[in-house]
């Protein structure tokens, strides 16, 4: 029996919903989708070249539609009345009711409801996020925390270099399993490679990351905090030695008394870093004038500043 225009419409509107409210922008492969749409592979092939070939008078009905074909399968996407609904992650929610709450108006109002919607939805085993309400983030740091987030939610390794306290070398690779706030810093929860254990690293002393294609399989071992005082006391303060020039001793020595003077001329000074960018702006206004001698986590921050 020949098929019907009415048949092949009904399957590409199945078709084009399906794919537009998938969650991964990976291609799926032609069997899998020809399995989910319960055709075969040839009328799925069929259906697409369809797509691709509609004339000018019905394209507005799939307005902003995009196939892209892969070798072993395809992508397709609408930004017309099939595209994907619009979603908030947990921090977002959370962060749009505080916002609403404390509007004049209806927006009280609207937080409730939101609130009431939220407490009835499904309960999870455990918190994958504690939510701290403090200053705003550096620009530096909301860029650490965001690939933070999503090497979190992709369960994606991530590379950084970090200026530990007691100056440990910095290079490590770690596997994002919480991100939590405590006072006014921000801290990545981690399974560290280096160590083959949990890590609190802190995102200000992040002085790179980067998100690796490698996944890691989640542990079952991790515990979520819960409370803020159980983030590990990671702010105490890094002692770095800084030599300045006999050219500018004498005025370091009044601005720094407690420095030690060298039989080469050069005096020293020690400092108690708190956080790495104060320390790099500090030593580099001195320009060539004065030397990180240690650790080597604070020379670099300086270094990679420069």
């Amino acid at each position: 029996m020949a098929e019907t225009a009415q048949a092949q419409v009904a399957r590409l509107v199945h078709l084009v919903a399906w794919m537009s409210q998938r969650d991964t922008g990976k291609p799926v492969p032609y069997r899998s989708a020809a399995k989910h749409l319960s055709v075969s592979e040839k009328t799925l092939r069929h259906d697409l070249d369809t797509l691709v070939h509609l004339t000018d008078e019905y394209k507005p009905w799939l307005s902003s539609l995009n196939v892209v074909f892969t070798a072993g399968g395809f992508m397709l996407t609408s930004q017309g009345p099939f595209r994907r609904p619009f979603r908030l992650t947990g921090d977002e929610t959370l962060a749009l009711i505080v916002g609403l709450a404390t509007t004049q108006g209806g927006g009280r109002k609207l937080a409730s409801k939101l609130g009431a919607l939220i407490t009835k939805s499904p309960a999870v085993t455990r918190a994958s996020a504690t939510i701290g309400l403090g200053p705003t983030p550096s620009e530096h740091v909301e860029e650490v925390l965001g690939l933070a987030r999503e090497a979190l939610a992709t369960h994606r390794k991530l590379e950084i270099n970090y200026c530990g306290s007691k100056g440990e070398p910095g290079q490590r690779v770690i596997h994002p399993y919480q991100i939590v706030q405590r006072l006014a810093w921000w801290y990545v929860i981690a399974w560290c490679e280096e160590v083959g254990g949990f890590r609190h690293f802190r995102a200000d002393r992040l002085l790179e990351a980067k998100l690796l294609l490698t996944e890691f399989a989640p542990r079952s071992d991790f515990k979520p905090i819960t409370r803020a005082g159980e983030v590990f006391r990671a702010d105490e303060t890094i002692s770095a030695t800084v030599a300045f020039s006999p050219s500018i001793a004498r005025w370091l020595k009044e601005k720094f008394p407690g420095g030690k003077e060298q039989v080469d001329g050069r005096y020293l000074v020690t400092f108690q870093v708190a956080d790495p960018a104060w320390f790099a702006r500090e030593v580099l206004q001195y320009g060539a004038e004065a030397e990180v001698l240690g650790p080597e986590s604070l020379r670099e921050a300086v270094k990679r500043v420069v």
